[in-house]
C-alpha cells in the first residue's frame, strides 16, 4: 500500500521545528517532507502578504518555489501563508487535501480547489483567544483612557479629565453588542461574563436556535447599535459584510457609544468613522486594522482624541502558531484515521 505523502511548507510563523509535529501522522502511514519559505521568513514579510491577498486576491502574491518544486506527487500539502494557486494545483495531480494553518483561507484558490474535488481545511480558531482577549482589553482601554494616559505622561503630562469623562462606566453598567458570533465573538463573551455585562448579538449567519446561552439577546443590527454603549466587530469580510458599519449605522449609535474594531479593516467606512468621531456623533473607537499598512503618518486617525490606536496586533499570542499546529494535526489524524474532519472549509462536486 502506498504511503500517504505529505508536503509541510514552513515558514518565519510556523517554523520548521512546529512543522516536525507532523511527523507523528508517519504512525498513520504517512511520509512526511517539510520545507521552508525563505521569503516569508519574519512576521513582518508575512503579514504584509496576508495583506496583500486580502486586498488584490491570491494572483497577486508569488508562489513559494520550494512549494512548487516537491508538489507534483503529494496527497497533502500543508502551508501557512503560502499560496496554494493554479500554479501549485496545476503541478498537484495527485493532491487530495490542502490545509492552510490559518483562520482565513485567502492563500487557497478554493474555487479550484473545490473543482478538483480536493479538500480544504483551516485553523479557524486559532487566534479566537488571542483576540478576545485583546477586544476586552481595548474595550477597557478606550472607556478608560489607559492608552491616552500613558502617551500623555511619557510626555510629561498629568491629565485627569478626557473628552470621554461624563460617560466613563464600570463595565456591569454597560450593554455591549456583538456583532459576527463565530469563535471570537462567543469567546469575547465569555470573557465579558466576569464583567457582568449586559450582552447583544447580531449575526445574520448564525441561527439564534443553535445558541444554548440564556443570558444573550439575539437582536436585529438595527437594535443592536441603538442599545450598545459598546459595539465589537466579528464578522469575516466577504462581499456582503465590506462596509458593514458606515455612516448610516453610526448615527444609530448612542453619542457616548463606542465601536471597536479588531476584525477587518474593510468591515467599516474609514472616511466614515473619522467623521463619526470628529464631530463626536459617537464617544469613541478601538482599532486595530487598517485600509493601509502600516498606518499612514498623515492618517486622519492621527488628528482624533477619542480614538485608541494599535498596529493590527489583536492576534499576537506565543501560542497561536502552536495552536495552528495542533488544528491541523487533528484534522490530518482524521482524515489519515478514516473519520470525518471538522474544519473542512469546501465540499467536493
Amino acid at each position: 500500500m502506498d504511503k500517504t505523502k505529505i508536503l509541510c511548507v514552513a515558514d518565519g510563523g510556523i517554523t520548521v521545528e512546529m512543522m516536525e509535529e507532523f511527523r507523528r501522522l508517519e504512525r498513520y502511514g504517512a511520509e512526511v517532507t517539510i520545507v521552508e519559505d525563505t521569503d516569508m521568513y519574519a512576521m513582518g514579510p508575512i503579514t504584509d502578504r496576508m495583506t496583500l491577498i486580502e486586498q488584490k486576491g491570491i494572483d497577486a502574491a508569488p508562489t513559494c518555489a520550494a512549494l512548487l518544486e516537491h508538489c507534483a506527487d503529494k496527497d497533502i500539502i500543508v502551508v501557512h501563508v503560502a499560496s496554494v494557486n493554479r500554479a501549485v494545483l496545476a503541478r498537484a495531480r495527485r493532491l487530495k487535501v490542502a490545509a492552510v494553518l490559518r483562520g482565513g483561507y485567502e492563500n487557497a484558490d478554493v474555487p479550484l480547489l473545490t473543482e478538483r474535488g480536493i479538500l480544504l481545511v483551516n485553523a479557524p480558531w486559532r487566534s479566537a483567544n488571542a483576540v478576545a482577549d485583546f477586544t476586552v482589553g481595548m474595550m477597557i482601554a478606550e472607556n478608560k483612557n489607559i492608552a491616552r494616559s500613558h502617551r500623555l505622561l511619557m510626555e510629561g503630562n498629568w491629565c485627569k479629565a478626557y473628552v470621554n469623562q461624563a460617560y466613563i462606566h464600570d463595565m456591569r453598567r454597560m450593554t455591549v453588542g456583538i456583532i459576527g458570533y463565530g469563535y471570537i465573538g462567543r469567546r469575547v463573551r465569555q470573557r465579558l461574563t466576569g464583567f457582568e455585562c449586559r450582552v447583544l448579538v447580531h449575526d445574520p449567519y448564525v441561527d439564534p436556535q443553535t445558541v444554548s446561552d440564556p443570558d444573550v439577546s439575539f437582536v436585529s443590527a438595527d437594535e443592536l447599535l441603538a442599545r450598545s454603549d459598546i459595539v465589537t466587530l466579528h464578522l469575516r469580510l466577504s462581499a456582503e459584510t465590506a462596509h458593514f458599519i458606515g455612516a448610516a449605522e453610526l448615527a444609530k449609535m448612542k453619542p457616548t457609544a463606542y465601536l471597536i474594531n479588531t476584525a477587518r479593516a474593510g468591515l467599516v467606512d474609514t472616511a466614515a468613522l473619522t467623521e463619526a468621531l470628529r464631530t463626536h456623533a459617537i464617544g469613541g473607537a478601538a482599532v486595530d486594522v487598517y485600509d493601509t499598512e502600516p498606518l499612514p503618518k498623515d492618517h486622519p486617525y492621527l488628528q482624533l482624541d477619542n480614538i485608541t490606536l494599535t498596529s493590527h496586533l489583536a492576534g499576537t499570542s506565543c501560542d497561536t502558531m502552536q495552536t495552528s499546529v495542533e488544528i491541523g494535526l487533528e484534522d490530518l489524524t482524521r482524515y489519515l484515521k478514516g473519520e470525518k474532519m471538522v474544519n473542512v472549509r469546501n465540499m467536493r462536486p
